[in-house]
């Protein structure tokens, strides 16, 4: 485990969507290769038609996406064409409605506003800078709702347990099932208003020691 990974798992965090969903009754959803889901995946009926069928049978307040899970859903998506081997998902996608609000863990200052909007990117983005026992890093929240941070700008103080954006509806996310992605960050290097995501897994080693599980932040028990 990394200082930054041994410093998130000793502090408690504010919720980054209300208590209620990010605590809630989850489905939490296997997309890799080998998964079950896609037994019942036929032309007429999507992986996401699956996994809202599977959440409505449990009654999950919540669908959550898994941190380090390889996947194949990328790969007809044209922000993945540079690179077919970019398979691991290096965040958690915490599956709630549209404009469902997103508060600050701790407090931050806005590093960048972006909108990725090309097809299967993160469609609008912000990233906070934080420091935390003398560690700075990183907080990267992607597929949001523009007009919710309409007034936000870059240097912006943002305050544990703030609103501060909410999450965005298919048509502007990049064309996903409104999602929030949560991905942690220590190092940005040479990126601005961006980070990768999903990455290959030739070079899982370094992110996974860069962007570390963000259940360090969320804390469920449910998640590795």
């Amino acid at each position: 485990m990394t200082p930054l990974a041994r410093t998130l798992a000793a502090h408690r965090f504010h919720p980054v969507i209300p208590p209620a969903l990010q605590f809630g009754t989850g489905l939490i959803v296997d997309l890799s290769p080998s998964s079950d889901i896609w037994k019942n995946v036929t032309n007429d009926h999507s992986f996401a038609d699956e996994i809202v069928r599977q959440a409505t049978a449990i009654s999950a307040e919540i669908v959550i996406g898994r941190y380090a899970e390889q996947r194949l859903i990328y790969q007809d998506k044209a922000n993945f064409s540079d690179s077919k081997n970019r398979t691991v998902h290096m965040g958690i996608d915490l599956g709630v409605s549209a404009l469902t609000p997103v508060f600050a863990p701790l407090d931050g200052i806005v590093h960048s506003i972006a909108n990725h909007q090309g097809d299967g990117d993160y469609g609008p983005t912000i990233i906070l800078r934080h420091q935390l026992e003398g560690i700075t890093f990183f907080t990267l929240y992607g597929h949001l709702h523009q007009a919710a941070h309409a007034t936000l700008n870059v240097g912006d103080i943002i305050t544990a347990g703030e609103r501060f954006t909410a999450v965005g509806t298919t048509a502007e996310n990049g064309g996903w099932a409104p999602h929030l992605h949560l991905q942690i960050i220590e190092d940005m290097g040479t990126n601005k208003d961006d980070y990768i995501g999903v990455v290959d897994p030739a070079e899982l080693t370094f992110y996974r020691d860069n962007c570390p599980n963000p259940n360090l932040i969320l804390k469920r028990s449910d998640l590795n």
